[in-house]
């Protein structure tokens, strides 16, 4: 029996049994056509199926935001206003924003994450078509779609759908779907420009106390206190639509441009994060080891020692340049600065009764930059030790060397002469200024389409689509591997030093051996630069017909409504390339966080989809509305995968104001080309921050010797902080790990579930309230992760010694836990695997309503309209391993789960429209109170001890204002604070946010009170 052809006719026999006796979509064609029902809900084609309804009678929860609901935000950035919403999350690790942590070697792009689920499991539409993703950067696991590339001013509203749609729209739309619908039908002239910027007050004494206990004691820098009053992040936005109408009305063109721009915020102008601040016993100035480090590491491990001078002393030195302790936070951004161009163009036009024809063109040019703190020769990071230590090399006769030195540094090892002595050295660049990276991202995409009746029952709908991005990345002031080993290597004399090597290269000895001795000519040797450039294509074709079967006399005889259907197939395409330059590809450059991998691959997928609708009765007693839906598909990947997905809904208005909803459907996110194809690489992460085994200073080692030796270290190696403490401690408060992807990597298959209903009650005092309220599950059995959680990894090997997790820890040579090759050792294994399992629950809220101020008796003063948006949330569980217990993350933050995901999260917003022409808003934001994870009684989150100081993060409002003023039918102009009280985040210890936070979560508002001012002219 030929088993292919057998599997591929039951395949097409049950697709065709399941679309002839199904229903789903009426008229398609309207595809984002908008209708006003007597005054109540807009009626569209809702995110989620081809049927045009609205939030009160579709099966599937939808939210819309309207252009008026952006307006009032005052939002020139798509991020400003949806990461509001109670169902968006930010996680400080692995979303982007325009607040990322800017230690991220990817950057310049902005994601959305729908239910914590992480912005891969969202599936971003633009007029109802897939988004193709928006980085092509190997260092960037989790690549989703970049939403900056949506143009604000054009937006029609945003539909927002939580919960699996993978039947309807394939891979990704496991969380949910956002979907963006431009304006395709504007006609005449609009002209808008927007200025704004970030006011605040820094007044927060906890963290100036801080600050100021470090800046008296002189053992860290550079630190200075942030100004009492600031005024940044000014943002430019201009925009112009333009749009007609054919000359014989059988078509529109509407065609924008728009530019923006917005100047940087750095951590040192807001007192909360001027420091990194570390909160155990006492809350402390906590910088960077690598500055000022200088630590013997062969045949002995000795003292570690400051230069000061040209003496090598006991660190630390207050006073010492650079500081022992360096404050990496006085040059990060804190916001990103950005520059984009935004233009594009929404075609159609009827070009015979059965078929409109539809083009959309859509261009951007986004140019970011982010800077960090300068460079270092970091300690560990050494990728060309011949020893595979990190460490650097230096010969003991170097004559930048003083007697002092020679004597700390080689004497007291027993080395002499011409011998080389190892050195574990973290000097910071100070000389050299920050780094930074530019990120210049370019996308176009297109879509030509045509669609029409074929006859008064069918109709069709048939497109292709193209979609490109690249990104050109430069890093810039980075020093090199090669040229500090090379210019630590040197002979001569003191008064003229040469590279051993003979200067072939344009060596310059690098004099760290002195303070205040490095010049502009060992810089200008020392630096690098690093640049790559990726691209990412994504080709799709797509046809589908729709049938109204009551043409055929198709319909139940307790219903008015007929059996709808739809069938369609797709094909879609993804080719990515990236390709670094010599430099990022050898791991040459110190502190860019491991080797940049090259990738070539692409990943391709048919499908075959039909969905279906059927009213079963109508108009009957008890029955006001009762149907069903249903849809299917099958998906045929390229890597030799297969998966159907399929969903079930069903509505029941037992009277006019009130519908009852509900929907099972199965959803699945396939891997993508990085998680499948990327090679393996080491970089750094504050996972886990601190090697057991060895040292912290003075402090033993926290694991015993028996469990440590389960990892691999020796009895000689490990850091009893006494006779043996030769393995060196992971720097500046991050280890490493091995990433990478896997071509064995299954489809995520979902499940998730929602109930609930929708109220429109026609009483008096009610009329024009919708309500809905809406339970939902999600779950994920075999979730795509970056392997076995790293910190769970070394836990279990320490303290049960399975080889299924010491098998992971791979150490040095000499016994460390952080290194810079995948040769060399030094890192935790994490690449992908379909290993956890993640589940998620809650329960949505939505309610508008409006009234004239006249029905309640008072005057002709216009009218007050309320919105409302809330989510509970129930669970929000994770299982990394099948042995692993479950926990849940729900109500907490920390080191596990990351950034707070509150209970409860709202937003209210209220506005009078008054019949002056003057509309005023107000706007109440709140996040709701959550605990730290470790504090917790859950087996996989406690610590075993209690932390007070960081226990919990309290509830949070923040309430914004704005005024619309129409000054006439031509001119608007508009105004707005958010943040009004200018309300600082939460601060908690940098050993929970991690590295490169500013000791909070950019799930607050970390900028301050924002204030704008607007001006529309329209003709």
């Amino acid at each position: 029996m030929n088993r292919t052809a057998s599997r591929y006719s039951l395949r097409t026999s049950l697709f065709l049994g399941f679309a002839s006796a199904a229903v789903l979509s009426a008229n398609p064609a309207a595809a984002q056509a908008v209708a006003a029902v007597g005054g109540g809900p807009e009626v569209v084609i809702v995110t989620g199926t081809l049927l045009p309804e609205a939030n009160t009678i579709s099966e599937s929860p939808v939210q819309t935001i309207t252009s008026g609901d952006i307006q009032v935000k005052g939002a020139t950035d798509v991020s400003d206003f949806l990461n509001d919403l109670p169902q968006t999350y930010v996680n400080n690790a692995s979303d982007f924003s325009n607040t990322n942590n800017p230690l991220s070697s990817p950057g310049g792009v902005t994601t959305v994450d729908l239910r914590a689920l992480g912005p891969t499991r969202t599936l971003v539409l633009v007029n109802g078509r897939r988004l193709g993703v928006g980085d092509p950067n190997t260092g960037n696991p989790e690549a989703a779609p970049d939403i900056d590339q949506i143009p604000v001013p054009l937006i029609d509203r945003v539909e927002i759908l939580t919960g699996g749609a993978s039947s309807t729209y394939g891979s990704d739309a496991v969380a949910g779907v956002v979907n963006f619908i431009l304006k395709r039908d504007f006609q005449g002239l609009q002209v808008d420009a927007q200025y704004g910027g970030d006011w605040h007050d820094n007044n927060n004494s906890f963290a100036r106390g801080v600050e100021q206990a470090t800046i008296t004691a002189n053992t860290q820098g550079p630190l200075a206190l942030a100004p009492r009053s600031v005024f940044d992040g000014q943002n430019e936005n201009l925009s112009l639509t333009m749009g007609t109408n054919t000359a014989d009305n059988k078509g529109n063109v509407t065609a924008y441009i728009v530019y923006r721009h917005a100047t940087p915020v750095f951590m040192r102008d807001r007192d909360f994060s001027a420091c990194q601040i570390n909160i155990t016993d006492s809350a402390v100035c906590a910088g960077s080891s690598n500055s000022n480090y200088f630590r013997p590491r062969f045949p002995n491990a000795l003292g570690v020692y400051s230069i000061v001078g040209n003496q090598a002393l006991p660190r630390p030195q207050p006073g010492s340049v650079p500081a022992s302790s360096f404050n990496s936070n006085l040059y990060e951004t804190l916001s990103r600065e950005n520059t984009r161009f935004n233009g594009g163009f929404l075609s159609h036009y009827d070009v015979a009764p059965f078929a409109q024809a539809y083009a959309e063109f859509s261009f951007m040019d986004d140019r970011s930059f982010q800077q960090i703190a300068p460079d270092a020769v970091f300690r560990g990071q050494n990728a060309f030790a011949p020893d595979g230590s990190g460490n650097f090399l230096t010969n003991c006769n170097n004559p930048l060397l003083s007697a002092q030195e020679v004597n700390a540094f080689c004497t007291s090892e027993g080395l002499s002469g011409a011998r080389n002595t190892e050195l574990e050295i973290g000097r910071r660049n100070i000389e050299g200024g920050p780094r930074s990276s530019l990120y210049e991202h370019m996308n176009f995409r297109g879509v030509i389409g045509v669609q029409g009746d074929l006859t008064s029952a069918w109709h069709y709908n048939a497109y292709g689509s193209y979609y490109y991005v690249t990104v050109d990345q430069r890093n810039n002031n980075y020093l090199g591997n090669t040229k500090i080993n090379n210019a630590l290597q040197v002979g001569g004399t003191a008064a003229n030093p040469v590279c051993l090597n003979g200067g072939g290269d344009g060596c310059v000895p690098y004099d760290i051996w002195t303070q205040g001795a490095v010049t502009p000519a060992q810089l200008a040797y020392l630096t690098e630069i690093g640049t790559s450039r990726g691209t990412l294509s994504e080709q799709i074709l797509e046809a589908d017909v729709t049938g109204d079967l009551g043409e055929y006399g198709i319909r139940s005889p307790f219903a008015r409504d007929s059996v709808l259907v739809a069938l369609g197939g797709t094909y879609r395409r993804d080719k990515l390339d990236f390709q670094a330059d010599q430099a990022e590809q050898s791991n040459d450059l110190e502190g860019f966080g491991g080797a940049a991998v090259p990738i070539s691959n692409s990943l391709g997928v048919t499908e075959e989809y039909g969905e279906v609708r059927a009213a079963l009765a109508q108009d009957q007693p008890f029955i006001q509305d009762l149907s069903l839906d249903a849809g299917l598909r099958f998906s045929s990947y390229s890597t030799g995968s297969k998966a159907t997905t399929w969903k079930v809904g069903a509505q029941w208005a037992p009277i006019p104001d009130i519908r009852f909803r509900g929907t099972y459907d199965v959803a699945i996110r396939a891997p993508s080309i990085l998680e499948l194809f990327t090679p393996q690489t080491v970089t750094n992460t504050s996972i886990v921050s601190v090697d057991p085994c060895a040292p912290v200073g003075a402090t033993p080692a926290t694991a015993t010797l028996a469990q440590c030796e389960r990892t691999g270290v020796t009895p000689a190696e490990y850091g009893n902080g006494g006779s043996t403490s030769n393995i060196g401690q992971c720097p500046a408060g991050q280890c490493a790990i091995l990433l990478g992807g896997n071509p064995n990597l299954a489809p995520e298959k979902a499940k998730t579930f929602s109930v609930g209903f929708t109220a429109t009650p026609t009483l008096e005092f009610l009329n024009g309230l919708t309500a809905s309220v809406d339970y939902f599950k999600i779950e994920i059995p075999n979730e795509i992760a970056q392997g076995i959680p790293i910190d769970i990894a070394l836990n279990q090997c320490l303290t049960t010694g399975n080889p299924q997790f010491c098998s992971l820890i791979v150490r040095t040579p000499i016994g460390q836990l952080y290194g810079s090759t995948v040769t060399g050792g030094g890192y935790i294994r994490s690449t992908d695997v379909n290993v956890a399992s993640v589940s998620t629950s809650g329960i949505d809220f939505q309610a508008g309503y409006r009234r004239n101020l006249e029905d309640f008796g008072v005057g002709p003063y216009g009218s007050l309209s309320f919105y409302f948006v809330g989510t509970y949330t129930l669970t929000s569980k994770t299982q990394t391993l099948p042995t692993q217990p479950v926990y849940d993350c729900a109500g907490l933050f920390g080191n596990t789960c990351q950034s707070p995901l509150p209970v409860w999260r709202h937003l209210v917003r209220v506005s009078w429209l008054s019949p002056w022409d003057v509309t005023l808003s107000m706007q109440w934001r709140f996040i709701g109170g959550t605990g730290l994870d470790s504090n917790t009684s859950q087996a996989a989150l406690t610590s075993g001890t209690f932390d007070a100081l960081n226990a919990r993060i309290p509830a949070f409002s923040y309430f914004d204002f704005n005024a619309i003023w129409d000054l006439d039918p031509h001119l608007e102009l508009r105004a707005g604070i958010t943040n009004a009280f200018d309300k600082d985040p939460p601060i908690i210890s940098n050993l929970i946010t991690g590295t490169g936070t500013p000791n909070t979560y950019n799930t607050y508002d970390l900028l301050g009170r924002t204030v704008y001012l607007a001006l529309t002219s329209r003709f």
